[in-house]
């Protein structure tokens, strides 16, 4: 009875795993026909993103218009991330990418600054302070982004 039922479970975790792989790329498109935005970079480190922990690689990220949701996919279609509702603002003047901070030997992702279309990202907050002490201490990573409308 054991081995049916091991058999049985290991044939369902494909299945929901096979599943979850080809709705990936319809997720992707459902949310780009929605006119959202979207950003296209890489990770050369691992980062911890709100909840996610996010592996070294290539990643589009789709944000909806309607409620500004981030999604982030791997641009090989392998992994996919709901990232969540950020705090939307104004871009910063400053230069455009992902704001990554290090902490004992941890990444990260606090914000994705994108002047060319007037929109900053926030997920994980930093007050000015903070700030000030990550940029003295060098903690204070850019990653290059390039955003797509």
């Amino acid at each position: 009875m054991t081995l049916i039922n091991r058999t049985t479970q290991n044939s369902i975790r494909t299945i929901l795993a096979a599943a979850l792989l080809m709705a990936i790329p319809v997720l992707a498109v459902a949310v780009h026909a929605q006119g959202g935005l979207g950003a296209q970079f890489t990770l050369p480190y691992e980062v911890h993103w709100n909840k996610a922990v996010v592996p070294a690689g290539e990643y589009i990220m789709m944000f909806r218009q309607a409620n500004h949701s981030a999604i982030l996919l791997s641009t090989h279609g392998t992994r996919s991330y709901l990232i969540g509702l950020p705090i939307v603002s104004n871009s910063q003047k400053d230069n455009g990418g992902l704001v990554v901070t290090s902490a004992a030997g941890q990444h990260t992702v606090r914000a994705l600054n994108l002047p060319q279309v007037g929109i900053r990202y926030v997920f994980s907050p930093i007050s000015d302070s903070e700030r000030e002490q990550l940029a003295k201490a060098g903690q204070i990573d850019s990653v290059s982004v390039t955003a797509k409308k």
